[in-house]
């Protein structure tokens, strides 16, 4: 083989091994990402545990969440928790942490506020989504929509005819709707998610059907009133320690968001379900009345008495409020015709 020939060879193996060499390297597996372990408070196992799956089914098991579950009464001390390195994340109602900034109620459950679809288009599509962030920065805390119980009726054991039916108390009610049960001048509000014993209480809220059957309370409060503008619905969130959320890469960031986003639809769902299948069994042991229109309006009343106090407990509570009432002013704003359909269509959700 002439000279030339077996140099063009060599040069030709050199080549062919550079290039193997490469193919080689190319192909060495990638070291595996630490795995990451998350830890959650929450007051609602069943929801808790159904995201903590999903979380690991998509992750192949890289990010597991460690499910802490404890009853309601807790539901307030998440908050600092989460804020403050005791876990990583909560999921419950905001409405729980309504004494630290009222505002979290206008992402849970706001008195005469938004129903569950209306605030998922404020968060999704409109500018929810950024005043939430920044009311969470104030405490350390970045939060998502996660799941909703549903309408809250007002329950109680005899029909409701008017206001001097609730005026003397107890009644029983959560978060801003205590505040608003105290404006509208009951004089004994109970707070029904703090352990308290609600055998003495004449009217209560805070519960969907579902929740009343499982807690035991529809025989002793057989009359649902609906839609109640106190409570509109109650809607669930899971707030991540903003420190530990930055921490983490896009990537993952994006799986969890995606994972806690799918399980909303599925709790929101699953609780609607749920709670038309409670009031089927129930039949005509519960009672359904139509709210008086003298309740209504001091509902309505004293929940914009609530949004403007809101005005005065700082920026981000402000900033928030202001979005809301907008958002809420502009859907009032469509056409006569689908005006009508809303309306239709939120008092139909309203009453489950």
């Amino acid at each position: 083989m002439p000279h030339q020939e077996k140099v063009l060879n060599m040069k030709r193996r050199t080549l062919l091994g550079g290039a193997l060499g490469v193919a080689t390297v190319a192909a060495t597996p990638v070291v595996a990402q630490d795995k990451i372990v998350l830890s959650l408070l929450t007051d609602r196992s069943s929801a808790a545990t159904a995201l903590a799956d999903r979380i690991g089914a998509l992750s192949d098991g890289r990010i597991s969440v460690d499910v802490r579950a404890t009853g309601s009464e807790t539901a307030p001390d998440f908050l600092d928790d989460v804020s403050g390195d005791g876990a990583d994340m909560y999921l419950c109602s905001q409405d729980a942490f309504v004494s630290r900034n009222p505002a979290f109620g206008l992402f849970s459950a706001m008195p005469g506020g938004m129903s569950a679809s209306e605030l998922e288009s404020w968060i999704f599509v409109s500018d929810g989504r950024l005043m939430w962030d920044s009311l969470g920065e104030t405490l350390g805390i970045k939060s998502f929509i996660a799941g909703d119980d549903g309408a809250m009726p007002l329950w109680s054991r005899n029909p409701i005819t008017g206001l001097s039916d609730l005026s003397s108390g107890p009644v029983g009610s959560t978060g801003l709707g205590q505040k608003l049960l105290e404006d509208m001048g009951v004089r004994k509000v109970v707070d029904v998610k703090s352990g308290n014993d609600v055998s003495s209480l004449i009217a209560l809220e805070g519960f969907s059907p579902a929740q009343m059957a499982e807690l035991g309370l529809l025989s002793d409060f057989p009359h649902m009133t609906t839609p109640n503008a106190s409570r509109p619905s109650a809607t669930l969130s899971v707030g991540i320690n903003l420190s530990r959320w930055n921490a983490l890469s896009e990537a993952d960031q994006h799986l969890i968001e995606r994972c806690i986003t799918a399980e909303h639809g599925t709790q929101r769902n699953l609780a609607m379900h749920n709670n038309v299948v409670t009031l089927a069994e129930a039949g005509s042991s519960v009672t359904a009345h139509e709210i008086p229109q003298e309740i209504w309006d001091a509902q309505i009343a004293s929940a914009g008495a609530l949004l403007a106090s809101m005005f005065d407990a700082g920026d981000a509570a402000a900033d928030a409020a202001d979005a809301y009432l907008y958002f809420i002013r502009d859907i009032a704003d469509w056409s006569e015709i689908g005006e009508t359909a809303y309306f239709l269509g939120r008092n139909q959700a309203l009453s489950l």
